[in-house]
């Protein structure tokens, strides 16, 4: 790949698109997957063991079934709601470029490059590509906004990050 090329695009942040990367965060970790076995355990006991429980057990069996299933979706989505009116980094736009130097974020008059092998991975989902910089925080992006240039934008994040610690996960990896 040519050393110079780059590929420049703008994201306007929304809370779709915080909640579904928070979404995809919380049920492809550990205690995601578990918390949603366990409520899914919970759900099937009670339903089969309805007419056997105590009022008691139907009841925490009813708020571990919903914990994972109903609440925990929930809150994502009112925190992604507030994490948007609250920040002022996602009352605009930011404009990010993908370079042989690494990838640069700016907005105004600030800008900030981070080398392609400080990240430690890149996840392809349905409809974003999430850069992590650390095990909690992403640069999300929405596949829409690479327009034209996303078949050329995930081609350079894969050869960027070949000989780096960086992780290549879901689509991204079988796309190589």
């Amino acid at each position: 790949m040519e050393e110079n090329k780059q590929i420049s695009f703008s994201v306007q942040m929304t809370w779709k698109e915080i909640y579904k990367f928070t979404m995809y965060h919380t049920y492809h970790s550990f205690a995601g997957i578990f918390g949603l076995v366990l409520s899914i355990i919970a759900l099937v006991d009670l339903i089969i063991s309805f007419n056997e429980l105590s009022d008691q057990g139907k009841t925490i069996l009813t708020i571990v079934a919903a914990w994972f299933l109903i609440f925990e979706p929930l809150r994502m989505l009112v925190r992604s709601k507030s994490q948007i009116k609250l920040s002022k980094a996602y009352k605009k736009p930011l404009d990010y470029t993908l370079s042989g130097e690494g990838i640069t974020v700016s907005q105004d008059d600030e800008s900030q490059t981070i080398d392609w092998n400080r990240l430690l991975k890149i996840v392809e989902t349905k409809s974003q590509i999430l850069v992590y910089s650390n095990r909690i925080n992403a640069f999300i992006f929405p596949k829409e906004c690479f327009k034209e240039d996303l078949l050329a934008a995930r081609k350079m994040m894969v050869e960027y990050t070949k000989n780096t610690p960086v992780k290549l996960k879901g689509k991204i990896k079988l796309k190589q």
